[in-house]
């Protein structure tokens, strides 16, 4: 019972829309920035400052060193900061001027690249875990990515990125 209370009092502090988004498990849309959250984006630069809370005053808790890796972005602030989370669950906040718009996937399992969005078409390749994909489109649950000179379609499920959670910016 105290923790229904404890609930529902932290849904009193919510907009009327982000506390039903949330009860509904969906994305929140009053957010600073216009966007829903939780979504998707990607590393700016080759190395990115992930610090413990969201100012430059906090300390730097670990740094990201790759560009256009996809994060998630699951909370905001009305100064500019996001409060991401990487495929290994990690969370920290980086400075929006970090992030633009997702332009990659990331690889979590060892997955066939197909020609059609269809586990039944003919496999045109395999991507190994860990690979860094661009993101093309999605459809149905697959996801369009290249690599180097390899195109094909992959299961949204193997890849950090590929599930719609909200449009990105």
């Amino acid at each position: 019972m105290r923790r229904r209370i404890a609930i529902s009092a932290l849904l009193l502090h919510l907009s009327p829309a982000a506390a039903a988004a949330q009860a509904a498990g969906g994305a929140r849309l009053d957010t600073p920035s216009g966007f829903p959250v939780p979504r998707f984006v990607s590393l700016k630069d080759e190395e990115t400052n992930c610090r413990i809370g969201p100012s430059f005053d906090h300390p730097v808790k670990f740094v990201f060193k790759r560009a256009g890796a996809p994060v998630m972005v699951i909370a905001e602030s009305v100064d500019h900061w996001r409060k991401i989370k990487d495929p290994d669950g990690d969370a920290c906040w980086v400075h929006q001027t970090t992030l633009k718009g997702q332009s990659h996937v990331l690889v979590i399992a060892d997955t066939a690249l197909h020609r059609r969005p269809d586990a039944s078409a003919r496999t045109t390749a395999m991507l190994g875990r860990g690979v860094l994909a661009r993101l093309i489109k999605r459809r149905n649950g697959w996801v369009l990515v290249a690599a180097d000179d390899i195109r094909g379609w992959a299961d949204e499920t193997k890849v950090w990125g590929g599930a719609i959670v909200a449009e990105s910016p």
